[in-house]
């Protein structure tokens, strides 16, 4: 009932109008032609109804609604917090080396005027495990010098309290011989589990029916031992471009080697998604807008453009949920986008698996970013 009458309100507010314009006969000077033509009574009732439209999708919202102030005594305790988490995640993590930094903006966040959640930091943390030992040793042959310690990066939310990053600062690349534990599959349940392990049960059971699995055994094509876990958040079957959560996965030590939770604060994304998931421009002439910017910018060349799809983003609708719109101080809707992912003839002749991308904004059409040779939209 909302919907019906929000439209018939926009519908009568576009009517006022269009009978006003003509009965004043007046004309709207900043875009009147140089014949003095008068705008239509039908162009004005449009541009009256997209206006209104305009507004009513317009956020309300700040990334500071949804952050908490903290005093110095409550960010002590949740560092300290934060360190009783890491241990129960992680028991080999030496908790003597456990020393957390408070940043006021999550590192990933951290752009000019942007306020993004704070996070807490502990850098040098040494996690060796006896696995990991064993390890070293066969990929450095024994010799002890050699051999060092699992040293990491952990990040922690002070909001949610959960871990949002785990990475090692290097690591020594695996030997052919080297017995695979796990297979892909099983390096999928075991992801899974750890995401119920560090964000809980009811997050699992709840939410995770709301994203979409990416995965790809690196090992199989680059032999780095790993697999790449990829779950990315849906709004309206659509997948956000950044809100996801990544784990790579060792398939030779059978553990996780990096994790990393990018997800957003949901009820702020609900806020931002305001715009139809229905897109006004279709995936082809999406790539006609593109095809038709590279001839203009390299007319003597025949480029011969192809399309390549490895994962569900490429050639494909995305919400363009970059941090630096979700966490500005005055955040547009997050748009809908083609996310167009190409090579030409030189790139191929290069490297048959190189690509570049485009990005296109489903609704209007515009190109909003363009990585190609010398070609830089942004």
């Amino acid at each position: 009932m909302k919907k019906k009458f929000k439209k018939k309100r926009i519908f009568m507010i576009a009517l006022c109008l269009f009978f006003t314009v003509l009965v004043s006969g007046c004309t709207i000077n900043s875009n009147q032609p140089e014949n003095n033509q008068v705008l239509s009574p039908e162009l004005v009732a449009n541009e009256t109804i997209q206006q209104v439209m305009s507004e009513n999708t317009k956020p309300v919202v700040s990334s500071k609604d949804y952050s908490p102030e903290y005093d110095e005594q409550t960010k002590q305790e949740l560092i300290e917090k934060a360190k009783d988490e890491i241990v129960r995640i992680f028991p080999n993590v030496d908790s003597s080396t456990l020393e957390g930094n408070w940043e006021d903006r999550y590192s990933k966040y951290s752009y000019v005027g942007i306020n993004g959640p704070p996070v807490i930091v502990f850098y040098n943390v040494d996690d060796t495990s006896e696995k990991f030992l064993e390890t070293q040793k066969i990929r450095w042959k024994g010799l002890e010098q050699n051999i060092q310690n699992n040293i990491v990066t952990i990040k922690v939310s002070p909001v949610s309290g959960d871990i949002v990053f785990y990475g090692p600062q290097s690591r020594v690349p695996p030997k052919k011989e080297e017995i695979r534990a796990v297979s892909l599959n099983e390096a999928e349940e075991r992801a899974l589990e750890f995401i119920r392990e560090v964000k809980g049960n009811d997050f699992v059971e709840e939410n995770m029916d709301e994203f979409s699995l990416y995965k790809a055994d690196t090992d199989s094509t680059i032999g780095d031992g790993l697999s790449v876990l990829l779950y990315y958040k849906m709004y309206q079957d659509v997948p956000c471009l950044n809100d996801q959560i990544y784990v790579h996965y060792d398939l030779i030590e059978d553990r996780v080697f990096r994790y990393w939770d990018e997800l957003k604060e949901p009820e702020l994304m609900k806020d931002l998604m305001t715009l139809s998931a229905v897109p006004t421009i279709p995936l082809g002439k999406a790539k006609k807008i593109l095809e038709d910017k590279l001839k203009e910018s390299y007319p003597d060349e025949e480029l011969n453009i192809q399309y390549y799809s490895e994962n569900d983003h490429e050639n494909s609708l995305n919400w363009y949920d970059l941090n630096e719109f979700v966490y500005s101080n005055n955040p547009e809707p997050i748009r809908l986008i083609w996310y167009l992912s190409f090579n030409d003839n030189e790139m191929r002749r290069l490297d048959a698996r190189m690509t570049t991308t485009a990005i296109i904004n489903a609704h209007t059409g515009e190109i909003i970013s363009l990585l190609f040779r010398d070609l830089r939209i942004s």
